[in-house]
């Protein structure tokens, strides 16, 4: 039987992923590159539910469509660091544009109800709400503000980029993909991705190559240079009349932080 909600925690064994949610063993794909992939798609002809636990954090994301897990063999103490589930907005296939806005937005102030906080890389500027957003629109390598409520115009404007948030060493990353508008330009079908990972995943993903493993190591330094370019852009931006959002929280990663120049 299929089972209709999979749930999924950050740092489990894939053994037991797979035996609380009653999934084969054939769920697993190895990887040459030594990662193990736990994969599940839903039947079309079930509604699918992932509940993602995190204490107090956790959440269910309806209309499920499929799970991804990864976990790397040179580190299985850290169990499943990095999961992918993608959803349907709704359970229509298609919606009109602003219905999906808003069922979006929803999504992002329940996320920040339950405490997840806006997460900014280290070299981008601290900013909040619409002044973010005016940022974003000049570099959409910025995540979006996730507690700006974009006009339609502007939502129409964002395809695939990123809203990032973090709670209590696990991060957070969603984007969602508009379908084919052809048929009808006031409707599309919406993919949501949610990209859910570990303290030591983020960690790593700001280093390259082999300094991904020795990142305790080089994280002063590395933090260091990445937040002399931040400060050098909030300079820019408060001659421009911006406001830098200091009370930003940035999380612990690293025993060290907060680290700063």
């Amino acid at each position: 039987m299929n089972p209709v909600n999979v749930k999924i925690k950050i740092g489990e064994q894939g053994a037991q992923f797979l035996q609380r949610n009653n999934l084969p063993a054939n769920q697993v794909t190895k990887q040459p590159a030594g990662l193990n992939f736990y994969r599940y798609r839903w039947p079309a002809s079930i509604q699918g539910v992932a509940i993602v636990e995190h204490g107090a954090y956790g959440f269910q994301v309806p209309h499920a469509l499929s799970i991804v897990g990864m976990e790397d063999v040179d580190h299985l103490d850290e169990g499943l660091a990095d999961f992918t589930i993608n959803a349907g907005i709704t359970a229509a296939d298609t919606l009109s544009h602003d219905e999906a806005r808003r069922e979006f937005i929803t999504l992002l102030q329940k996320l920040l109800a339950l405490g997840w906080k806006p997460l900014i890389s280290y070299n981008y500027p601290r900013l909040s709400g619409e002044e973010a957003f005016r940022y974003y629109e000049e570099d959409d390598s910025y995540g979006i503000p996730p507690n700006y409520v974009p006009t339609l115009e502007q939502w129409m404007r964002i395809d695939f980029d990123n809203w990032y948030l973090y709670a209590d060493n696990v991060f957070l990353e969603i984007k969602f993909r508009r379908g084919d508008e052809s048929k009808d330009p006031a409707m599309a079908a919406y993919l949501i991705i949610f990209n859910i990972h570990s303290r030591e995943a983020e960690a790593k993903a700001q280093f390259e190559g082999e300094e991904r493993e020795h990142w305790q190591d080089l994280w002063m330094d590395k933090i260091k240079s990445l937040k002399k370019e931040r400060y050098a852009k909030e300079a820019e931006l408060t001659q421009r009349g911006f406001t830098i959002y200091t009370e930003y929280e940035e999380p612990k990663i690293h025993p060290a932080d907060p680290v700063e120049p």
